[in-house]
């Protein structure tokens, strides 16, 4: 397969990110073709089509599935409008690159994962920190050493603001701000240290006061870890000062902190008085990597460089949306029979 046609599926904002990553291999190896852009507001199709200098705009999918054929596709669309897409999608053998969460509902997310399967298509879902130079130097870090106690955190403000109508406000449309967002740092967790045993969530609202807006304002997950591993991740939106100076992952080590700053970098220190600060620093962004390893996988059938296809998403999204179910029923819950 010499050139990948590809299509998108939303055109909002994190289809910016992929397409300027896809521009950028593009214009670097010269196999990518963009196909179609689909949106139900037109204008941000065509502003994509105009960026990419190629590809038609489309206001249906399977008009534009059908049209524009592509050999993949960018699905980023709000949580709630996943379903039908996938499946029509999935019906023609096109490879998807699917932006998290890829469903609000554990049936629907199951149902992709057997049909995805069954039809042996190239997936990979857009937990983009897996591609961090941080992400693999926390690794390095813990390497030769026990880990006791885990911290993570996402502390952030009401995404669309108190007073606009936004989706991410709402538990029907957006899944909640441990669902839609937070699932990074749960991912993260479960990329460097394992699968999750056990889960339990409490949490609160009533600081909040937002137009049309149902989410928790506050929640934390305790996580049993099945190599004993201790994890606690911390979800919030009420705090509008400082908030990102508390997201990140805190990693408590044999003699040993790893303190990683959200996206930003790493301060370690040690028993040995050793002390690192590590900045962010790649050649190419972390979207952009996520990228490239999923169209190097669709041309070569060399899936190397995936870090996340579907079915590893799809632990981190049942992770979460277990964190959610105990957040609403006070109940912890057995991950391997969820």
């Amino acid at each position: 397969m010499s050139k990948i046609k590809i299509a998108f599926v939303g055109t909002g904002g994190r289809c910016n990110a992929h397409l300027d990553g896809l521009l950028r291999r593009r214009d670097e190896f010269g196999d990518v073709e963009f196909a179609g852009f689909m949106d139900i507001v037109p204008e941000r199709a065509k502003e994509k089509c105009e960026k990419a200098k190629e590809g038609k705009v489309y206001t249906d999918y399977i008009e534009m599935l059908d049209s524009a054929k592509p050999d993949a596709l960018v699905i980023a669309v709000f949580p709630n409008q996943h379903g039908m897409i996938e499946n029509e999608a999935i019906k023609r053998n096109i490879h998807l690159l699917m932006e998290k969460p890829m469903a609000i509902e554990k049936s629907m997310a199951e149902d992709f994962g057997e049909k995805i399967n069954r039809a042996g298509i190239v997936t990979s879902c857009g937990f983009q920190d897996r591609y961090l130079n941080l992400t693999e130097k926390i690794r390095e870090l813990v390497v030769g050493r026990k880990v006791g106690f885990v911290n993570g955190a996402w502390i952030g403000g009401v995404v669309g603001g108190l007073e606009a109508e936004h989706w991410w406000k709402k538990y029907s449309t957006g899944g909640g701000q441990l669902l839609e967002q937070n699932i990074h740092v749960f991912d993260q967790i479960r990329f460097l240290f394992g699968e999750a045993k056990t889960v339990f969530c409490t949490g609160g609202r009533g600081i909040v006061n937002a137009k049309n807006y149902d989410v928790h304002d506050y929640s934390a997950a305790a996580i049993q870890m099945e190599n004993g591993i201790s994890a606690t991740v911390y979800t919030s939106c009420y705090p509008v000062h400082g908030f990102a100076e508390g997201s990140g992952i805190t990693v408590y080590a044999e003699n040993a902190k790893i303190d990683y700053k959200l996206r930003s970098h790493i301060d370690y220190s040690d028993s040995t008085g050793t002390t690192m600060h590590i900045p962010h620093a790649s050649k190419r962004d972390w979207t952009t990597e996520l990228d490239y390893g999923f169209i190097k996988a669709v041309k070569t059938g060399d899936k190397s460089d995936i870090k996340s296809d579907y079915f590893d998403a799809l632990k981190s999204l049942k992770l979460c949306m277990a964190c959610t179910e105990s957040l609403f029923t006070g109940k912890s819950i057995d991950i391997a029979g969820y």
